[in-house]
């Protein structure tokens, strides 16, 4: 049994302030050393000025703290985050747990509480949100359209945002588009064209990508829409994300036929894409470029017609793909995108996106091969910032893919997958043995199931795990993804991982002193039987099962005979050893519904539920008789030691107080007839039994 000593020298060593003020006068009564380094003030300081920690707390947050003590009386416990003032000018953000401690009567004896800095925390909460506000602002600064639809839940479409790309290619601005449904802002036809799509996605709870036509204040224009749905955490869609992509010139295209390419020209002179017509060969070899390709690769369209220039101008590293993906397009896959590098007439290269169409004949032979390149050097170069930003982030960003037959890779993965799992983003897209190979192994069986469990349901993944990284050091990491299941049974999350050490060390060293704070609060720390205050709450619990339920129960004071005496012949070591031994010899004689505690001193108690009076007597003088016979050594000598008990049946109107004072009534006359017997209270009479 560890000493009371140990647990008080623990709490002078923690980091966290340990304090403890008196009712009713709210006098400062304990406060660990920690408070000098997180409060910048020695404890003496505070147990000179009891109103010196109030005084300390941020002006905004001092009105709330003091209305919490108010709380904390009423309630019990209250737990608060507030700031507190330095000397030195600095902030410290402190979050604080508070208990009420009550007497045997219920009245408030005394406040306790543990309080912790937790400034670093609060850092790294408003990095996030600075982080968040960079994704906005991606988001206003990109030049595709995006707009956010709310879902109610009665399958109401209500438009929530959009950023300025949308607002200025459809001239709806967000005034004019907040709070509205589809119906207040397209004519019929239209609205209930773009509310089953809308709905469509909410059903099949996965992106879904459409074409429409839509006549908005800007014009009329056909869109190409790629439709996200967000989910919360019941997993019901709560609002949809869309990203619009203006394909009104590739419609015009398609409509007109080769006749009509001079007033089809005219009208491309301010598109910002390239419209093209080729040769159905491998070459595609220009027959029509639009004006736009001037502007955009800077040559005269008369130096791009009818010359095998395209695959020339493709940066070296792009060429097989492209070509791959156009033998692709003549085999019969139908129109194919294609993302790769052109170079400018003056040397630098352009990021392009481009769409191909093969068209037929009549006879079903291939005519011609028509499409579009578009300009997305921005673009990439955004993705390009955004991958540098993935980075900063504490975690990595990743997309994990779980095939049918159980295998499993990353398709994508951010550098900070090294600082995780030791493993680069190129060897988790192979595979991703390295990511498992280094979870604990007491966590990986929890780890499979988790994720099991989230492809069978397609639930939010969440999970607290170990990693082993393979540079030595132990790692807490949480992991949150949201799964999709594809077309081919795959299963595909979308997530991120982050490094939880500090977090969980933090929460497992809370755990571990809230279990020994309430050991303290109960335990006797010589004996290790309950303490005064835990019996009388067992003794409490008894009477109250009595007056609801009925029945009979015994209670017994005892103390050891003569121990002023032991103490005096042989040590209060000596003495302290008796009363172990006499709470051993209870734990081995009594029954195990019986409690036995320590009120104090050499007095023990012990409550006998279910225990009528003549069996209480049979118990008493058995745990009497075994202690009559103990012999406790104390260095060369052995000491005998003989108990005098008292012992009463309850009454259902007893309290703790007044069944506890016959008891001790009964053992005074035990003591007064020679000690070392057990001496019982029935009917206002007293019997006494002892050795024969």
């Amino acid at each position: 049994m560890l000493p009371e000593s140990f647990f008080s020298s623990l709490v002078e060593r923690v980091d966290d302030v340990v304090w403890v003020v008196g009712c009713p006068d709210f006098r400062l009564e304990y406060l660990n050393p920690a408070a000098a380094a997180v409060f910048g003030r020695p404890v003496r300081a505070f147990e000179e000025d009891s109103g010196l920690w109030l005084a300390i707390v941020h002006p905004e947050d001092r009105d709330a703290i003091a209305a919490s003590h108010e709380c904390l009386l009423q309630e019990g416990e209250v737990e608060r985050r507030y700031r507190t003032l330095r000397p030195d000018g600095k902030t410290v953000w402190i979050h604080d747990r508070a208990w009420l401690m009550r007497g045997g009567d219920g009245a408030p004896q005394r406040l306790f509480g543990i309080a912790r800095d937790v400034t670093m925390d609060m850092a790294k909460q408003q990095r996030l949100h600075s982080t968040l506000q960079l994704h906005r602002r991606f988001i206003d600064s990109t030049p595709d359209p995006i707009f956010v639809v709310d879902v109610a839940p009665d399958g109401t479409f209500v438009f929530r945002y959009n950023n300025p790309a949308h607002r200025q290619q459809t001239g709806i601005s967000l005034e004019m588009i907040r709070h509205r449904t589809p119906d207040a802002l397209l004519n019929p036809c239209q609205a209930a064209a773009v509310k089953a799509h809308y709905s469509e996605c909410v059903r099949l709870k996965r992106p879904i990508q459409y074409e429409e036509h839509l006549d908005l204040p800007a014009g009329a224009r056909h869109w190409q829409t790629l439709l996200v749905p967000v989910d919360n955490a019941a997993g019901s869609i709560i609002e949809l994300v869309g990203i619009a992509r203006d394909i009104t010139p590739l419609k015009q295209a398609e409509r007109q036929s080769r006749d009509a390419f001079e007033t089809l020209d005219q009208l491309l002179q301010a598109s910002p894409v390239v419209i093209y017509e080729c040769l159905p060969t491998p070459e595609l070899i220009p027959s029509y470029v639009s004006p736009g390709a001037t502007c955009l690769f800077g040559y005269d369209r008369d130096e791009l017609l009818g010359r095998p220039v395209w695959q020339a101008m493709i940066h070296p590293d792009d060429v097989a793909q492209a070509l791959d993906r156009v033998d692709a397009l003549f085999a019969g896959e139908g129109p194919i995108q294609l993302n790769y590098r052109l170079r400018h007439r003056d040397g630098h290269y352009l990021q392009v996106q481009s769409e191909k169409r093969l068209i037929h004949d009549a006879a079903g032979h291939p005519h011609k091969v028509v499409g579009v390149i578009l300009d997305v050097t921005g673009t990439h170069r955004l993705n390009q910032r955004l991958e540098k930003l993935s980075q900063q982030l504490p975690g990595f960003i990743y997309q994990y893919l779980l095939s049918p037959d159980g295998t499993g890779r990353f398709l994508y993965a951010s550098r900070r997958s090294l600082g995780i799992y030791g493993a680069t983003p190129e060897a988790l897209a192979i595979s991703d043995a390295d990511a498992l190979g280094v979870i604990h192994p007491d966590d990986m069986a929890r780890v499979e199931a988790s994720i099991v469990e989230s492809a069978d349901t397609l639930s939010r993944w969440h999970c607290e795990y170990r990693v082993r990284h393979p540079e030595g050091q132990e790692l807490w990491v949480e992991g949150l993804a949201t799964p999709e299941r594809l077309e081919d049974g795959s299963v595909l999350w979308h997530g991120y991982i982050t490094d939880v050490s500090e977090r969980k060390r933090l929460q497992l060293e809370l755990e571990a002193s809230e279990a020994r704070f309430r050991r303290l609060a109960t335990v006797d720390m010589l004996t290790g039987a309950p303490n005064r205050r835990c019996f009388i709450d067992c003794l409490e619990g008894e009477l109250e099962r009595m007056k609801r339920h009925g029945g009979e129960a015994c209670l017994v004071i005892f103390d050891a005979d003569h121990f002023k005496r032991i103490n005096d012949s042989y040590g209060h070591a000596a003495g302290d050893q008796v009363l172990k031994a006499l709470v051993q010899v209870g734990e081995q004689r009594l029954r195990g519904s019986d409690v036995l505690g320590r009120l104090g001193g050499e007095e023990f108690a012990i409550l006998m539920p279910e225990t009528d009076y003549p069996g209480g007597l049979v118990l008493a003088e058995r745990f009497r008789g075994a202690v009559a016979d103990l012999m406790v050594e104390a260095g060369e000598s052995v000491i005998r030691v003989t108990v005098s008990l008292g012992m009463v049946a309850l009454r259902v109107q007893d309290s703790p107080d007044s069944a506890l004072e016959r008891a001790d009534r009964m053992l005074y006359r035990a003591k007064a007839l020679g000690r070392n017997r057990t001496c019982g209270e029935r009917d206002g009479a007293y019997e006494s039994q002892g050795p024969v």
